[in-house]
C-alpha cells in the first residue's frame, strides 16, 4: 500500500509539473532570452558612448584652424550672406562680378526638405542661382575653384549665352549642404 501511495504521488507530482511547470520555464527562458538581449543591447551602449567620448577628445584636441575647415565643408546653418560673399571673393579672383544671385530650399513633393543618409545624419541642400559675364578661361578658372573649395558644392545647371565681344553670359545654379542638429 504504501509503494502504491508513493506512486500515485509520484504521478501527481510529474502531471503537477506537466500542467503548471512547464508553461512557467517556458515563460522563464523567454525572459532569459530578452534578458541576454537587453544585456547585449546595454554592452553596444557602452561601447558607443566609449567611442563618442574619444571623438569628442580628439575634437577638443584639434586646431581652431582645423575645425573652422571643417565647419566650413558641411555648416550647421544656411548662412545665405556668407555663401555670396564666398561666391563672389571667387569670382572676383578673375574680374567676374556676380549680377543676381538667389537661394531656393530643395524640398521634395511632400514638402519634406531634409535628406536622410546612410549613417543617420540629416542634410538639407540648398541651391544657389547666380548670373555673371565673363570670358570663357575665366569661367573654367572660376569653376575649378568652385570645385577646389572647401565647402560641398555640385554644379546643377549651366547656361550661358555668347555675345559678339568674346564675352559670355553665365547662369550658374550651385547646389550645397548644411548639416540639420537637433
Amino acid at each position: 500500500m504504501k509503494n502504491s501511495t508513493a506512486l500515485i504521488l509520484l504521478l501527481i507530482s510529474v502531471a503537477l509539473v506537466y500542467t503548471v511547470g512547464f508553461p512557467y520555464y517556458d515563460k522563464i527562458m523567454i525572459l532569459r532570452t530578452q534578458s541576454a538581449q537587453y544585456k547585449n543591447s546595454l554592452d553596444q551602449v557602452d561601447i558607443l558612448i566609449k567611442k563618442r567620448n574619444d571623438l569628442e577628445a580628439k575634437y577638443q584636441n584639434m586646431p581652431q584652424n582645423e575645425i573652422a575647415k571643417l565647419e566650413k565643408v558641411l555648416p550647421d546653418n544656411v548662412d545665405t550672406v556668407n555663401l555670396a560673399v564666398n561666391f563672389d571673393s571667387i569670382a572676383a579672383k578673375y574680374g567676374i562680378s556676380i549680377k543676381k544671385i538667389s537661394t531656393v530650399d530643395q524640398v521634395d513633393q511632400s514638402g519634406a526638405a531634409i535628406v536622410q543618409d546612410s549613417s543617420g545624419g540629416s542634410y538639407k541642400p540648398v541651391t544657389v542661382i547666380f548670373s555673371f559675364t565673363a570670358p570663357y578661361e575665366d569661367f573654367r578658372d572660376f569653376i575649378g575653384d568652385i570645385e577646389q573649395s572647401l565647402r560641398i558644392t555640385d554644379i546643377k545647371s549651366v547656361s550661358f549665352e555668347s555675345n559678339d565681344d568674346g564675352l559670355y553670359e553665365y547662369s550658374l545654379a550651385v547646389q550645397t549642404y548644411w548639416l540639420k542638429t537637433e
